[in-house]
């Protein structure tokens, strides 16, 4: 991948270490990130949380968007949003979204309440929910990039919400067996981390701050595990063309710093 202007930018110590680490760099198709951070790392798993409204689904279609553009496999897991208004939504960002839904470029695995499950009232066993998620995975061998969104939906709609935490392992497992680089999501941002956040590799959080009577979104790179990424704070733009990030204005500075984020 090129290095933007602000890559090149960084301190030496920084640079170097970007440099000397054997890792391939995905760009995860957000718009203005690359100036900030060179991508993140091929088949990780990326953890992004936010209120409704913080552009989490509209992210997890720019990410499978840019792989398609790459010629990439991409598997998107809908157990909140039903295809339906996936595809409005995508309709809305590009032309060409409903053609690459019809000639299965973009491939939707229908985990929503309007799926066909046992149960006459939408709940999903373990089994039930693994099943129809590999029953489509088996079928694409070379998938690299996976989508899940959201997680929150996924657990409320499991008859037995004690058995999340198997079937959350048992996706990252499929995941990094298969080499995806993986985003999932999930509403909020918790006032202590769970399970979700310790178990992926990296951690993004999408949220609102007021500054006087300005609401303004925030993207915040919170971790990064095992790559020499500096944690980052920038503004978060939702606009026609998607989500694209800037450097916070000199004059909101403290308040996102001196924010629990």
């Amino acid at each position: 991948m090129k290095k933007s202007k602000r890559i090149h930018e960084l301190e030496p110590e920084y640079e170097k270490a970007l440099r000397s680490k054997n890792i391939e760099w995905v760009d995860i198709g957000v718009k203005g990130l690359d100036s900030f951070i060179p991508g993140l790392p091929k088949g990780d798993a990326i953890l992004v949380r936010g209120e409704p409204g913080t552009g989490k689904t509209i992210m997890c279609l720019q990410f499978m968007y840019k792989g398609i553009e790459n010629g990439e496999t991409v598997v998107y897991i809908t157990t909140e949003e039903t295809p339906q208004t996936i595809m409005r939504t995508g309709a809305e960002l590009w032309e060409d979204f409903p053609q690459l839904v019809e000639q299965k470029r973009f491939v939707i695995i229908n985990l929503s309440i309007d799926a066909s499950y046992a149960s006459e009232y939408s709940l999903i066993n373990k089994g039930e929910a693994m099943a129809i998620i590999l029953k489509v995975l088996e079928t694409l061998p070379d998938v690299s990039r996976i989508v899940v969104d959201s997680l929150s939906a996924l657990e409320r709609r499991l008859a037995d919400q004690s058995e999340f935490r198997e079937v959350f392992m048992k996706l990252l497992l499929e995941t990094k067996k298969r080499g995806a680089t993986t985003i999932l999501t999930a509403e909020g941002i918790p006032p202590r981390p769970d399970i979700t956040e310790y178990l992926v590799d990296h951690l993004i959080y999408l949220d609102y701050q007021k500054h006087d009577v300005i609401w303004t979104r925030v993207f915040v790179l919170r971790k990064s595990r095992s790559v020499p990424l500096k944690p980052q704070i920038l503004k978060l733009n939702i606009e026609t063309e998607g989500l694209s990030v800037e450097e916070i204005p000199i004059s909101l500075k403290p308040v996102w710093f001196a924010s629990k984020l």
